[in-house]
């Protein structure tokens, strides 16, 4: 009941409305499609996917501004082409002389004249509905192939107004595509828009304004039947109310086989002419469509806030991206990464966005320039460049940002780590939270054990020259130390670690050791001393003096045992993730950790994935330190977060 309402009101709105568009001045008609075209614009929730769509094609040549422009004329073009259309019975072959120029017409005639059949190829350009009417008035009248709207009274008067200078609408299904073989065979003119998407299953995968999505075939296939000849024609709209319609030449014949590799050749050389076209008037393309609903390319923008453990667990989701190579059942899916870095000019700066950004997340597709005001110059431009389908960030500095950049590009956001209020309320598209946060959590969150990890570099450590090189006897080391450093009220002990390398030389196997950009100096300087004197030690890498990277991946695949002090979750993490054997460290007063931390370790323990010690028990924790079960964890998680990611694709 409430379709046949919704039709009946469209049809007879549509009615009305081509009752005032024909009686009133031509004039003052196509002023008033423009003005509700424009008034559209302004309520119309697709503007937002235009602009967005719009800058992956021409963010490079467009600012912002002008980006906000060509979809607000895109709109009042769509308008004024309504208004046209309406008015389609009041034309005749003398109006339409005036007001279209066709360049090659003779194109056109000779094509018409072989017999063939001719498949006019044409796009969602221009009026593209006027180029079926001026065929009919040039004596070659079209059958258009469209799709059957739902609404049947609506769909019913539009095709009357398609047909009435005699072209024939042929519906896109049945026993109707047989009166297209027909026709072609017949030698007739037969009209098909073929730039928009094929759906999901549809078509050919190719790229189109450099993101691969779906290209109908059916056209090129039905001229490959029938031999008839693919024509394309562009019409767009000029000065004075004019229009220019451009007959290309034709199409080499793809043949039957859409295996064929001359078969592609043809949609491809199609599919490059839409392009010159819409650049050539990019506000007369229909940019208020979802053109690359299904897409195979997926473009990944990762928020840096300069932290090495934060950029790493962003691209440990950017590479399970990559490992679903196909979507739908169909592959081809590729993933261009970027990595933008962000840089707040001071912490006022900080935390006056992060208040700020709850009011500007609404307003802030077109407007990124407002940034400048708190990032550094650098980085305020290349978040304002960033072209994204889902934004990835680590930190709770760069939440807001991400979620203004993902509605600024119309993409999805994936954050790690629990959002800071507000921000925990807001909708995330993935939302990958520690299983050890608490508090409020954004609905539907992944919850992981483990901090996700790109994967270890450890084949560049073994190469000759390397830092591998610099490793006194490596068949001996065993162990392999990561020191981290104060986290809140937690502090390390000089003393501790001083027991830690004693309980290491009574095992009688080399180690290694290696400090963070955390590890207090004089644990430094007790490091330095103490391996001045420990034969076992054969590397220690103080990381404030040696910024090379892949050490620590290094380190995890020459040893067999790794100990992590206990203030690290991330090195935890990738410790246990290396599927060795981990000893948890307490380098200082167990108690005073974060209650978050003693969560996390709690949660190891439980799963028996690490081993706890202290100075005092070192050495017999090394000596029977159980075998480690984080292999399998790390894998489950794995897994876990690729389905997620399938789900969200």
């Amino acid at each position: 009941m409430k379709d046949l309402l919704l039709d009946l009101a469209g049809s007879w709105a549509v009615r009305g409305a081509a009752f005032l568009a024909q009686v009133l001045p031509e004039r003052t008609a196509l002023g008033l499609g423009r003005t509700a075209g424009t008034a559209f614009y302004f309520v119309s929730s697709r503007r937002r996917q235009a602009y967005a769509d719009l800058k992956a094609a021409f963010g490079e040549k467009m600012t912002p501004r002008q980006l906000r422009q060509t979809v607000r004329r895109h709109y009042a073009h769509i308008g004024q082409s309504a208004a046209e259309f309406l008015r389609f019975p009041l034309l005749n072959g003398e109006s339409v002389r005036q007001k279209t120029e066709i360049l090659r017409l003779e194109t056109f005639q000779q094509a018409a004249a072989q017999g063939r059949g001719v498949l006019l190829l044409t796009a969602h350009l221009g009026n593209w509905e006027l180029l079926q009417i001026v065929s009919s008035l040039l004596g070659r009248p079209i059958h258009a192939l469209m799709r059957e709207q739902k609404h049947t009274r609506l769909n019913a008067f539009l095709n009357h107004l398609r047909e009435i200078k005699g072209s024939r609408v042929v519906r896109n299904r049945g026993m109707d595509l047989r009166a297209l073989v027909r026709a072609l065979k017949n030698g007739e003119l037969v009209g098909v828009l073929a730039d928009q998407s094929a759906g999901k299953m549809g078509g050919m995968i190719l790229p189109f304004f450099g993101r691969k999505t779906t290209v109908p075939t059916g056209s090129f296939e039905l001229a490959g039947r029938t031999g008839a000849i693919l024509l394309p024609a562009f019409i767009a709209r000029g000065p004075q109310g004019r229009h220019l319609i451009r007959v290309e030449d034709p199409l080499p014949c793809p043949g039957a086989d859409k295996t064929d590799s001359k078969f592609e050749a043809s949609v491809r050389a199609y599919l490059k002419l839409v392009e010159e076209r819409i650049r050539e008037n990019p506000d007369q393309w229909l940019w208020a469509k979802k053109r690359w609903k299904y897409s195979w390319t997926k473009r990944l923008v990762i928020l840096s806030d300069g932290k090495p453990g934060h950029v790493k667990q962003s691209q440990a989701v950017a590479q399970a991206f990559r490992e679903v190579t196909a979507q739908y059942g169909r592959p081809g899916m590729e993933y261009p990464l970027e990595v933008v870095r962000a840089d707040y000019k001071s912490e006022f700066h900080r935390i006056l966005f992060h208040v700020a950004a709850v009011l500007l997340l609404p307003w802030i597709q077109g407007r990124l320039a407002g940034l400048r005001f708190f990032l550094t110059e650098e980085s305020s431009r290349a978040v304002e460049k960033a072209q994204a389908d889902f934004v990835i960030s680590t930190g709770s500095s760069l939440v807001p940002l991400n979620l203004m950049l993902a509605r600024e590009n119309c993409a999805k956001s994936a954050v790690i780590l629990k959002p800071p209020f507000p921000y925990g309320f807001f909708r995330y598209d993935l939302s990958v939270v520690p299983a050890h946060d608490s508090g409020w959590i954004p609905r539907e969150s992944l919850r992981l054990l483990l901090t996700p990890s790109s994967p270890a570099d450890a084949e560049a450590f073994g190469q000759s020259g390397t830092w591998a090189d610099e490793v006194s006897h490596p068949e001996s080391v065993e162990n392999a130390v990561f020191l981290g450093g104060p986290t809140r009220g937690y502090k390390m002990e000089a003393s501790a670690v001083r027991a830690l390398m004693e309980a290491l030389e009574k095992t009688g196997s080399g180690y290694l050791v290696t400090t963070s950009r955390r590890t207090p100096p004089d644990v430094e300087r007790a490091l330095k001393d103490e391996a001045a004197s420990r034969p076992g030690c054969r590397k220690l890498v103080i990381a404030s003096e040696d910024k090379r990277s892949g050490i620590a991946e290094g380190m995890m695949a020459m040893a067999g045992t790794l100990i992590v002090t206990e203030d690290s979750v991330s090195m935890i993490s990738e410790a246990v993730r290396s599927g060795k054997r981990v000893i948890v460290f307490a380098a200082g007063d167990s108690s005073r950790l974060p209650a978050k931390h003693r969560r996390f370790l709690a949660l190891l323990e439980e799963k028996h994935a690490v081993t706890r010690a202290s100075a005092a028990d070192a050495a017999f924790h090394l000596a029977a330190a159980r075998e480690a079960a984080g292999e399998g964890i790390a894998e489950n998680e794995k897994n876990n977060l690729r389905r997620r990611l399938q789900e969200i694709l």
